[in-house]
């Protein structure tokens, strides 16, 4: 699958000028155009080329490539066909660019559990995060709902990991807590969401589009012990039931329908959100209930 907005040009250029300019051949056939015509013979350009060419009806530096481009992008940059296969264009990485999503808005087709959307296509850990590993050999990775309607509003996002295979982390600041969260199998890290440090609002408020954390590519381990499907969907109505049950009990906070509401964690005593945060989302308390999960079957 290839992004939408990528597109094909046929375009010449000159072999023998010192700065390589593309031009389509749909601008080609002006007036001013010596190249494929015999005028070529008085460029400056050929002129100045040391080496002996014969001639000919056409300049014998002109060349045509097929190249693509952005056709999203307000200016068109063009890459050779062979490099954009390389590049998230070529692949359905294409849904995390910026561009796509500032033009094309895309809804993710979900279902919603008590007010948490959990898109069918991704695979969710236990300490609430989503991978989609696409089939282009690329992955990314983010917080779920559940999460982002926990904290509500996020003030600050920090990245722990480099590139490299690891598990790639990072640490969200919310209402004076900072949440380290840990992507708890390991991937190829390439790039991290760098856009969420001038708008960290993102990661809440479209945690599965453009507030995506992680971008690598997968292996056999990135998967394991992940939950999609049914089974995504009976464990996620749990996690909600246990979370209303927890600051009910420990809390006494509202719920909204039944659910808790969005950015309870602001609502909460500072010194009680540690606990919270350490119950539901901490990688060594998922680790340590995957693990029990396990030896239990």
């Amino acid at each position: 699958m290839t992004c939408p907005f990528l597109k094909e040009a046929q375009v010449k250029s000159c072999r023998a000028s010192a700065v390589r300019k593309l031009i389509p051949l749909a601008e080609t056939g002006r007036a001013d155009e010596k190249c494929a015509s015999e005028a070529y013979v008085s460029c400056a350009t050929y002129r100045a080329s040391a080496l002996p060419q014969e001639m000919g009806p056409v300049c014998p530096y002109l060349t045509e490539s097929l190249m693509q481009y952005c056709g999203a992008a307000p200016v068109a940059k063009f890459v050779p066909y062979s490099e954009s296969l390389l590049s998230r264009c070529g692949n359905d990485s294409f849904r995390y660019c910026e561009l796509y999503l500032a033009i094309a808005h895309p809804e993710l087709p979900a279902e919603e559990i008590d007010g948490v959307r959990m898109p069918a296509r991704l695979q969710y850990s236990a300490n609430h995060m989503w991978l989609d590993a696409g089939e282009g050999g690329m992955c990314h990775a983010g917080i779920d709902a559940f999460l982002s309607r926990v904290l509500g509003k996020v003030d600050r996002v920090g990245y722990v990991s480099g590139k490299g295979r690891q598990r790639p982390s990072a640490v969200l600041s919310a209402s004076g807590v900072d949440l380290e969260v840990v992507f708890p199998n390991s991937m190829e890290l390439e790039n991290c969401n760098l856009h969420l440090r001038a708008d960290p609002s993102r990661i809440t408020s479209e945690p599965y589009t453009r507030g995506w954390l992680f971008e690598g590519r997968p292996d056999a381990e990135t998967t394991r012990g992940l939950r999609h499907g049914a089974e995504a969907h009976a464990w996620m109505e749990q996690e909600v039931r246990r979370m209303t049950e927890y600051l009910q009990q420990r809390e006494n906070t509202v719920a909204d329908g039944g659910a808790f509401v969005p950015g309870v964690i602001h609502q909460l005593e500072r010194e009680r959100r540690p606990a919270l945060m350490r119950e539901f989302f901490s990688f060594y308390r998922s680790r340590e209930k995957d693990e029990y999960t396990c030896a239990a079957r």
